[in-house]
C-alpha cells in the first residue's frame, strides 16, 4: 500500500502527483466516494472517449447509431453511480 501526504489549498483542492495519476490512470474525470469516514478516489474512464471509436464519421451513421451510444453511456452512467 502506498501512502501519500498531499496539501490541500485554500479552496479544498488537492494535487494528486503526474507519477500517481498515470499510474492509477486518471484522466480528466474522477469518482469519489466516501464511507465511514474515508474518501476513495478512483478514475473514470470517459464514456465519449471510448465510444468514440465505434462512431462512423458521416451524418447519416452517426444519426443510426446515437440512440445505441446513448444508451450504452446511460447505462455506464449508472453503473459508475451504484
Amino acid at each position: 500500500m502506498k501512502r501519500l501526504a498531499l496539501k490541500v489549498d485554500s479552496k479544498g483542492r488537492i494535487q494528486v502527483p503526474k507519477e500517481v495519476r498515470q499510474e492509477l490512470g486518471i484522466g480528466k474525470e474522477v469518482s469519489v466516494r466516501i464511507e465511514g469516514g474515508t474518501m476513495t478516489i478512483e478514475p473514470v474512464e470517459r464514456l465519449f472517449d471510448r465510444l468514440a471509436g465505434e462512431v462512423r464519421f458521416n451524418f447519416r451513421s452517426v444519426a443510426t447509431d446515437l440512440p445505441r451510444l446513448r444508451k450504452a453511456a446511460e447505462e455506464e452512467l449508472l453503473k459508475q453511480a451504484s
